[in-house]
Parts: C-alpha cells; sequence; structure tokens
C-alpha cells in the first residue's frame, strides 16, 4: 500500500492563523477551507508556561448540537514531522487522531487529522469554587494572547459569526504576552 503524500489537517486552536502555518509549519501549506465538526466541543485543559494559561482541545460531547469550527490544511507528508513538533508531540502533550469534518458549503465530510491534547482535561471548576491559591492561574481559561491569536484565524477564516461571538466571549485569565516578543513557535 502507498503512503499517503499529503494530509488534511483540521486545526481548531491557533493553527487557523495563515502567519503561523506559514512560518512554523511551511511557507508553501495550502488552506482548503473552513470545516465544522460536529457532536465535539472545545474545552481548555493543560496549563503551558509559555503561553501562561490553558491550551485547547476537543472532546466527544453527550450533546449533538455541540460543534467545533475551524480550518482544513493540506500538509505534505514531508514537513508533517515539523507540525507534529509544533503541536508537543513528542513531548506527550498532544496526540493525533483522526476525525470526520463537514467541509463548508458540501454535504459531503473529509477524514482529516487533528490533534487533542494527551491528557483529558478535567470537569472545570466554577470561579466561586476555587480556592485562593488557584486565582492565579485562572484554571481552564486560556490567556488573553493565545485567545486573541485563535479569534484572528477564525477571523481570517471566515468562520460563522455565531461561532466567532462564541470564542469572543470565552473567558481567559488576562495574560497579554511577554514583553520579549511574540511566541510564534510555542506549542500550539
Amino acid at each position: 500500500m502507498a503512503r499517503k503524500k499529503k494530509h488534511l489537517y483540521f486545526a481548531y486552536c491557533v493553527n487557523m492563523l495563515s502567519s503561523r502555518m506559514e512560518c512554523c509549519v511551511d511557507k508553501n501549506i495550502v488552506q482548503k477551507g473552513h470545516a465544522k465538526l460536529d457532536g465535539y466541543k472545545l474545552l481548555f485543559g493543560s496549563y503551558n508556561e509559555e503561553w501562561e494559561g490553558c491550551l485547547p482541545t476537543i472532546v466527544k460531547s453527550h450533546c449533538s448540537d455541540d460543534v467545533v469550527w475551524g480550518v482544513l490544511w493540506e500538509v505534505d507528508n514531508s514537513v508533517k514531522p515539523r507540525l507534529d513538533r509544533l503541536q508537543g508531540v513528542t513531548a506527550k502533550i498532544y496526540q493525533e487522531f483522526e476525525v470526520d469534518v463537514n467541509v463548508f458549503k458540501s454535504i459531503s465530510k473529509v477524514r482529516a487529522m487533528t490533534y487533542r491534547l494527551s491528557k483529558r482535561p478535567a470537569t472545570p471548576i466554577l470561579y466561586k469554587e476555587m480556592q485562593p491559591k488557584m486565582l492565579p492561574k485562572m484554571q481552564y481559561r486560556p490567556s488573553k494572547l493565545y485567545l486573541e491569536e485563535m479569534i484572528k484565524g477564525a477571523e481570517e477564516a471566515g468562520l460563522p459569526t455565531f461561532y466567532l461571538r462564541k470564542l469572543k466571549i470565552t473567558p481567559h485569565n488576562g495574560f497579554i504576552g511577554k514583553s520579549s516578543g511574540e511566541l510564534s513557535s510555542v506549542i500550539l
């Protein structure tokens, strides 16, 4: 059996942003449009020191109305190891898995690879139940910087307005970035 030369990658995180994918994976990467993953929900789990916030993941939902929107990228087999490194696969932060996504303005589904956190996030703790020592990290919240990058990617891709609104009201922890420069090559 012949090995695939290209992979479809469903990005639902900061990798929706074309400048990030061109910079960190391949300058000739091809965007194939946007798609939705039915029956999944977006959560934030593992805390990441570089981003100063929690990283996103997708989990199967019990609610059939849940959906995660993202961007489909065509990734050449020769640069897939770069994408895996960017996603933290070798550090066991994320793991690859396959999903069936609905391509925007199409009735067909396509098989795509994506990544999810290796550890499933715990059930989020409500703010009022948090212990004072947990408040600085604002458990299960991305940094404001990370969330803004996700939103930029979603806007650039033309994701639906209702999904953009959902991202924009996602609680964050207030962290807006380090003064030493950008975090473009930081995991996820």
